[in-house]
């Protein structure tokens, strides 16, 4: 049996609006957890009502560090305008163990630096407290009166987080496992490579 000890972070796929999440095992539990902010950029774990069997759950880890859970769902497909079919469909979820940031730096350092990063041939630029939006949409979300798209530096239990909030809501987090001045290494990724190197 792996090690499951830890907190593990909901890994989200592009096609996911659901605020992070995270778990941790517990016996024969799953237990889900959403996050609260403390104060400043700490955040703590808040308890769901959700959890679930592990003994009764189909799951595989992928690495030491991130397991993949199996659930079934609905899909539904639309044929037509008066015809769709519904299927049982297998979701794979996956969860990387979050570990404290390996790191030298103080958090008001951190927000001081920028990096470049690319993943699946996107360009991530990683600058924290700035808006992240093109000037075009900088100014219709003024107009919208919506406060945009921001990357902030956030810490759950030592481990740093670029968390991209959309409109003043948590919408994404990316795992910070080490950062210096020179580069960082990000993880928490749906797809391979699972981390990568900002520089």
């Amino acid at each position: 049996m792996k090690n499951l000890n830890g907190t593990w972070l909901k890994i989200k796929t592009g096609a996911e609006y659901c605020q992070p999440e995270f778990i941790e095992f517990s016996d024969d539990q799953i237990i889900h957890f959403r996050l609260e902010l403390l104060s400043g950029n700490e955040l703590s774990k808040v308890r769901t009502e959700w959890s679930e069997k592990l003994s009764e759950s189909k799951y595989e880890f992928v690495s030491d560090n991130r397991i993949r859970i199996f659930r079934m769902g609905k899909t539904h497909t639309v044929l037509s305008e008066t015809e769709s079919k519904t299927e049982d469909t297998e979701f794979a979820t996956d969860y990387e163990r979050i570990e404290p940031t390996k790191t030298k730096l103080e958090s008001e350092k951190i927000e001081t630096l920028e990096f470049k990063a690319e993943w699946n041939n996107q360009k991530i630029p990683l600058k924290f407290n700035t808006i992240l939006d093109s000037p075009v949409i900088q100014e219709i979300n003024k107009r919208m009166k919506r406060s945009g798209r921001k990357l902030i530096l956030e810490n759950l239990q030592g481990t740093y987080f670029a968390s991209i909030f959309d409109n003043d809501e948590r919408e994404k987090l990316i795992g910070i496992k080490e950062i210096d001045e020179d580069k960082a290494i990000l993880f928490g990724f749906p797809e391979k490579p699972f981390e990568i190197k900002a520089e």
